[in-house]
């Protein structure tokens, strides 16, 4: 498909959804209705997606009320969350929007977040790595990646060396620990049970993230290699190079595929790792297919939409996935 047809196809995705979606308040706030937590960050990250991929105001201007939504329900302190992959979603959400609008509370809470997080969740336990919450039981690819990416982020904004440091502390941790020979990144390592072998897509996708991030900051090409070892791990191993059906239960896995999709974009366009592209389109074009007299799309990308999906973010990863298969904007 080319560029122009891709194009108006995200877009009618994008504003398909937030007509469904979006509640648009008076005072200047809003959110996306029927949703908890994280999966509202990510959907902000979504809408960073499309910023990122056409440079459209409608983006500033949306984010913008979906952060004050935010913090209207849940504060600008959000160390009262015991997930502290939670509160990483919503620092890199904070991180990105200020990389493209440059608005210092977007910093400030990415920032004041990552730290917090940092400070109460890294431990010597299992050599090093961040706890997933506050019992510190577990040690989780579902925040140690997207910490690298937030700390990535904060180097690249602040040039603090600290954050870099960090970023590869708990990277190297990471790959110690969670990530396969054949490029499976593992779910979590627990202090009493051990390894957790379970594979996701968002885990896989924020390593990715994570590992492009790296090779970009620091030259070493170690981080490209993994990059592309998860990457191949995820379409020829967990997907065969197929549409991508599965992750469709409960409140947490609807969304998964979006934050998979986010990250490959950047290794396909940014690395020039294009041999994922193909895969990619194809599952953009079969949910796109899929979908319902709403412009809707449900997460089991093969299978056509009903008229009423069970929730927002069962629908932002193939929003997600429309946009990834578009060239960014500079």
């Amino acid at each position: 498909m080319d560029t122009n047809s891709r194009m108006q196809i995200a877009d009618k995705a994008m504003k398909s959804f937030i007509a469904r979606y979006f509640r648009d308040d008076e005072d200047g706030t809003g959110m996306i209705t029927g949703e908890f937590y994280w999966p509202r960050a990510e959907i902000m990250e979504v809408v960073m997606d499309a910023w990122d991929k056409t440079k459209d105001p409608y983006y500033q201007e949306l984010m913008g009320k979906m952060y004050r939504g935010f913090v209207k329900e849940f504060g600008e302190d959000w160390s009262n969350n015991p997930f502290n992959d939670d509160i990483m979603w919503m620092t890199i959400a904070c991180a990105r929007a200020y990389q493209a609008f440059h608005e210092k509370i977007y910093l400030q809470q990415a920032e004041k977040h990552f730290n917090l997080v940092f400070d109460r969740a890294w431990s010597d336990d299992l050599g090093g790595g961040l706890f997933w919450r506050i019992e510190n039981t577990t040690k989780n690819a579902c925040i140690n990646g997207p910490a690298v990416i937030a700390a990535s982020l904060l180097y690249q904004i602040t040039k603090d060396q600290s954050y870099l440091d960090r970023a590869i502390a708990i990277y190297d941790w990471e790959v110690k620990k969670l990530f396969g020979e054949d490029g499976a990144v593992y779910d979590c390592y627990n202090l009493e049970k051990g390894l957790n072998a379970w594979c996701s897509t968002y885990n896989q996708g924020t390593f990715i993230g994570a590992s492009v991030f790296l090779h970009q900051l620091t030259g070493d090409e170690k981080y490209l290699n993994n990059a592309v070892l998860a990457a191949d791990y995820t379409m020829e191993y967990m997907y065969k190079n197929g549409i991508m059906n599965n992750e469709a239960d409960g409140d947490d896995m609807p969304g998964f595929k979006g934050i998979l999709a986010r990250w490959l974009s950047k290794l396909v366009y940014e690395e020039n790792q294009t041999k994922y592209f193909a895969w990619m389109e194809k599952n953009a074009d079969s949910a796109w297919l899929h979908r319902n007299t709403q412009n809707l799309m449900w997460t089991a990308w093969e299978f056509p939409t009903n008229e009423f999906p069970r929730c927002a973010w069962g629908c932002s990863a193939a929003v997600a996935q429309q946009f990834a298969c578009l060239p960014y904007q500079k």
